[in-house]
């Protein structure tokens, strides 16, 4: 979905190495997989957000009856997507969360 926009992406197989990319690369928002293996997405933005405040993490999941939508905003995420979701959500979602976050910036320069 996201090459269909040109929009690129780099892909991490479970959260430990999400933690690792986010610390040694600049990304204009992460999207988190809250069920990875090993640590899961909610536990890994937690970490991100000890050494990242900054970078939007959009949080993706389907919910299930463990899932708490409050949960994962007090983990860090500034946005939820769920699945299945329609793809004009899921760009919205991205497109807002990057902007917001552009327009924080140039507002505190």
């Amino acid at each position: 979905m996201l090459s269909k926009k040109e929009i690129t992406s780099d892909i991490a197989n479970d959260g430990g190495e999400a933690i690792d990319m986010a610390r040694e690369n600049y990304y204009d928002a992460i999207l988190m997989d809250i069920h990875m293996p090993g640590i899961g997405g909610e536990e890994a933005t937690i970490e991100i957000r000890k050494f990242d405040i900054v970078t939007p993490i959009i949080a993706l999941t389907a919910i299930s009856l463990d899932d708490s939508l409050e949960s994962f905003y007090a983990a860090g995420c500034n946005d939820v997507v769920t699945k299945p979701f329609k793809p004009e959500v899921f760009y919205q979602k991205i497109g807002e969360n990057i902007f917001n976050r552009k327009e924080l910036k140039n507002s505190t320069s």
